[in-house]
């Protein structure tokens, strides 16, 4: 079990892990994720699915917010790596096919439940850091 300091970005620290998505060939570039064990499933701004190549499924979602608003949102297919460094060799790290919601105006990714499943997380708030097998 290896431990992963939490983000200090912002009040109060939240646990991140870097990841990349593609689709196909696309270059990748390495984006921050909330790990967020309230989203079901996985976010991120439609620019940065654009960017790594990642196609709308023609889907819609249509979601309700902590705030009780409804909203629906475009589906996108794409292929989801961690990249971080901190991360555990023998934890998984490739997941294929993701249906990720494609948000406009969301400034952040969200790892939804659908990824977190994969992992044993352990959330240590006290100490600004979690543990993942």
């Amino acid at each position: 079990m290896r431990c992963v300091a939490y983000s200090q970005a912002e009040f109060p620290p939240f646990p991140t892990v870097w990841i990349q998505f593609s689709y196909l060939f696309t270059p990748r570039r390495a984006v921050a994720a909330k790990l967020d064990t309230g989203a079901t499933v996985t976010l991120a701004p439609t620019s940065v699915l654009h960017e790594a190549g990642a196609p709308a499924t023609g889907q819609i979602a249509s979601c309700v917010a902590y705030d009780g608003l409804s909203a629906e949102w475009p589906v996108f297919e794409v292929n989801l790596e961690v990249v971080d460094a901190r991360w555990p060799e023998d934890v998984q790290r490739e997941f294929r096919q993701v249906l990720v919601l494609g948000v406009d105006g969301q400034a952040e990714v969200l790892l939804g439940r659908d990824v977190l499943a994969a992992w044993y997380l352990h959330l240590d708030g006290p100490n600004s850091r979690y543990s993942v097998e």
